[in-house]
């Protein structure tokens, strides 16, 4: 196996989130559990061609739920958490929206007919935005006026900087998007952006994310998939293991510490509840049970 990081390489991780939504658009074929009909021009040629079979997709799915289960059920609610809150700043005229860690994030592309004035700006590491863009290409598909594509390494470079090169305004109303990469990240770069998002002039700016509670390896079996997730992560993929986590039920303090106020969190039930349900009322299926949803802004009183 490859001993290259996301700094040499596009990111695997990235790569499985599109397989995940092109199954789910295959299957589905509607917004609610499977809006993303970009994601399969990110997915090299082969997976392209077998994805296209049920059968193929079906044990695909088997996989999906043998090695992590609730991943797949995870990133159908993620994608349609994420989705309406990006929408919503769009129907909003929100003035600038940015995106954290894009990796194949299509929203600026698919949702380009609501946009009317808001800056995008898709921040990731260079590799996966490479690839991103030659991806786009060969589809056919241009990047909107509104979009800048801005390459940052978390872990190494200041926001601030990065942000301002591109043309972001500290000063305006912006959401913040920070799907599917808290967990990834060092401690300190997590703090580095919750910092940047505080400091930010405008406090009607708003920042949503995910993360993963703490979990013991003595209590993992009480979360559904969690140890199975964990074990799969450490054996396959090395390099993008989670590496930050928030104790449970402390996200409140998490955030004023970092002078943040929550406006919006949903635990693993919740987010099953809010985005899992199909049209019968019956359950699509559990999320892998560590992950949760948050929504944040700057507290004025800090």
């Amino acid at each position: 196996m490859s001993k290259k990081s996301v700094e040499q390489k596009p990111s695997q991780t990235a790569m499985f989130t599109a397989l995940y939504r092109v199954v789910a658009h295959k299957e589905f074929k509607n917004q609610r559990f499977g809006s993303d009909y970009l994601a399969e021009h990110f997915l090299p040629a082969h997976f392209k061609f077998f994805i296209k079979f049920k059968k193929i997709r079906a044990k695909t799915k088997m996989k999906f739920n043998k090695f992590v289960p609730g991943m797949y059920e995870y990133m159908l609610a993620r994608t349609a958490y994420f989705d309406s809150i990006f929408k919503d700043a769009l129907s909003n005229n929100i003035p600038q929206i940015v995106i954290l860690g894009a990796g194949y994030d299509t929203r600026a592309y698919r949702f380009a007919p609501l946009n009317n004035t808001t800056k995008i700006f898709e921040l990731d590491i260079a590799t996966t935005q490479n690839r991103k863009k030659k991806c786009l290409k060969k589809a056919r598909i241009d990047i909107p006026k509104q979009v800048t594509l801005v390459p940052i390494n978390f872990n190494k470079e200041a926001l601030t900087n990065v942000l301002e090169n591109a043309g972001y305004k500290n000063d305006t109303k912006t959401l913040f998007i920070w799907e599917g990469v808290s967990y990834y990240l060092e401690p300190e770069s997590v703090d580095a952006t919750l910092t940047f998002v505080t400091h930010s002039l405008h406090e009607e700016s708003v920042i949503a994310f995910d993360y993963t509670i703490s979990i013991s390896p003595e209590n993992m079996d009480n979360y559904y998939g969690v140890k199975k997730v964990t074990e799969s992560i450490e054996k396959h993929h090395p390099d993008e293991r989670f590496k930050f986590t928030i104790d449970e039920g402390k996200i409140e303090s998490f955030l004023d510490q970092r002078g943040m106020k929550i406006i919006r969190h949903m635990d693993n039930r919740e987010i099953e509840q809010t985005f899992l349900l199909n049209e019968n009322g019956s359950l699509l299926g559990q999320i892998t049970g560590h992950f949760r949803f948050a929504m944040a802004s700057p507290n004025p009183k800090s």
